[in-house]
């Protein structure tokens, strides 16, 4: 049997009842009477076989490539400045230094656990002392401000307490003015009518965190944070709003709202608008989420430069 190639390559498979036969018929004699088929002659020495070809295909197949521009308009309806902005960065080349430390992460989200926090209620204790040998019928103590008026007063009979706690409210329960003067008198009177009377230092609260109504109050003196009669922050400033940054963070739910008080109103609209901005950047936030209040006041001393007030409103813990 005479097999010719084709012109395209295939794959010839002889089944084993073909190979069977081709194999008995191999080992006959010729001259015992068995002939091969010839070339063009009927029939076969090989009863049966299967001839089986492949066919490889390949195929080749292009993809385009599909790129948009992302459109802060096209995907919020209420987009602000800073939806802008941060769409525009390719998450690759924002996280990339990061990833590979090839520079120190500065960023103002982690607590600054450096910076000094703001004093919060008690805003002060007192130790009163008893003299020696004496015996004590009554005593008082009484908290005054700059200008020597009573601000808040304590009393009682027999010994004084140890120690004496003061939230900072006043008589009528107002909280005290931070960046303002304080002072205290404690006064003992023995069984035999004498009195004494001991002076304190003075101090002052410059930044004070304390409740009010629900809110959460970040007080801050104006000369803490302004160059005075400026707009401009003082690097004590920034700090003291980078501490408050933190504060804020703990309620993620509570609208924000800074009411800045000044002698002259458009300084303190200026000075609203610096505390909001800056408060909003440091946490990447819209400047429309950041509510502003200005209020025009007098200052009762001469080097005071107004204050600037943070509300963390509807705090529950």
């Amino acid at each position: 049997m005479q097999i010719r190639r084709a012109d395209r390559e295939l794959r010839w498979v002889l089944t084993f009842a073909g190979l069977l036969a081709a194999t008995v018929a191999w080992s006959q004699d010729p001259a015992e009477g068995e002939q091969w088929t010839e070339s063009g002659d009927s029939g076969a020495a090989l009863p049966e076989m299967v001839v089986e070809a492949t066919n490889d295909v390949r195929q080749k197949i292009e993809k385009s490539t599909f790129t948009f521009d992302l459109d802060a308009a096209a995907v919020d309806s209420f987009y602000s400045v800073m939806d802008a902005e941060v769409l525009g960065v390719s998450p690759v080349s924002g996280l990339q230094p990061h990833l590979n430390n090839l520079e120190r992460l500065a960023s103002d989200q982690p607590p600054h656990l450096w910076l000094p926090e703001m004093a919060r209620t008690p805003v002060a204790t007192f130790y009163p002392g008893v003299p020696e040998g004496h015996r004590i019928e009554n005593w008082s103590l009484t908290v005054v401000d700059f200008r020597g008026s009573p601000f808040r007063s304590f009393e009682g009979k027999r010994k004084a307490p140890e120690k004496l706690a003061w939230d900072g409210l006043g008589e009528n329960g107002e909280m005290l003015r931070v960046g303002y003067p304080y002072s205290y008198v404690f006064t003992q009177t023995d069984r035999g009518t004498n009195t004494y009377n001991y002076a304190g230092v003075s101090f002052r609260i410059p930044a004070l965190d304390y409740r009010a109504d629900g809110d959460r109050m970040l007080e801050m003196a104006g000369d803490e944070l302004f160059v005075r009669g400026e707009v401009e922050l003082t690097e004590s400033g920034r700090r003291w709003l980078t501490g408050s940054t933190d504060v804020i963070r703990r309620h993620p739910y509570s609208p924000i709202r800074v009411v800045v008080t000044a002698e002259q109103q458009d300084l303190a609209d200026q000075r609203a608008d610096v505390v909001a901005s800056f408060l909003a950047e440091s946490m990447i936030l819209p400047r429309e989420q950041v509510e502003t209040a200005s209020l025009q006041k007098p200052d009762l001393r001469a080097e005071m430069d107004g204050s600037v007030a943070v509300v963390i409103e509807h705090v529950e813990d």
